[in-house]
């Protein structure tokens, strides 16, 4: 059983894909926005589980996960690239784009956290969880801060009658922006506390 974790993942993963081609959730034509009436709710629901399952299934086995997170990544990146050249592309439950673009960003931080989590494992190393951590803190900071900037200045810009030239979004986006880069020079610095550390142990254990 512990051997084929990572096949019955991958198994349970694509039954759960066929469930939602099946049910509607797949649709390569809806220009109308209105392609919630062809979901078939149940079936939805039934390939959630098996997604969740697939997860459960495959984390006990770091080679399980490594494999399954490759297979979301590549879902993923596949999803981002029929949504650019496709319009009418939807997934799962996306009324509009950035629904869809939430879904594949969090595809790929799982992807991110199972491959993560496995390598810290297989090679005895702390560095791909603090690269989990960091990949994870960054993505989520900087979600917030977009979500909230744009409730920011959808509030205090636009609050008129003529609300179409609202830039509430490009607001919140800079807002998102911001973090990431506060982010990423607290990663810096982190790592360069850490090195100093590791190298300052070194020297006294050698001494």
């Amino acid at each position: 059983m512990l051997k084929n974790r990572g096949l019955i993942a991958s198994a349970l993963l694509v039954v759960g894909l066929v469930l939602l081609a099946v049910g509607g959730f797949v649709q390569f034509h809806d220009f109308t926005g209105h392609g919630s009436e062809e979901w078939n709710l149940p079936l939805g629901f039934v390939a959630a589980v098996l997604g969740i399952a697939a997860v459960v299934i495959a984390w006990p086995l770091p080679k399980a996960r490594i494999w399954l997170g490759a297979e979301l990544a590549v879902l993923s990146v596949l999803l981002i690239v029929l949504g650019v050249a496709n319009t009418g592309f939807r997934f799962v439950w996306a009324r509009d784009e950035f629904e869809l673009a939430a879904f594949e960003f969090l595809l790929l931080l799982l992807a991110v956290v199972l491959i993560g989590t496995a390598l810290s494992v297989r090679l005895s190393a702390g560095w791909p969880l603090r690269v989990v951590a960091y990949v994870l803190g960054t993505a989520l900071l900087s979600y917030l801060a977009v979500r909230v900037g744009t409730a920011y200045y959808d509030r205090t810009m636009c609050t008129g009658d003529d609300t179409t030239d609202c830039l509430a979004l490009l607001g919140g986006l800079f807002w998102g922006v911001g973090a990431f880069v506060v982010c990423l020079v607290a990663i810096v610095v982190t790592e360069i506390v850490l090195w100093r550390r590791r190298r300052t142990s070194a020297m006294s254990v050698a001494r």
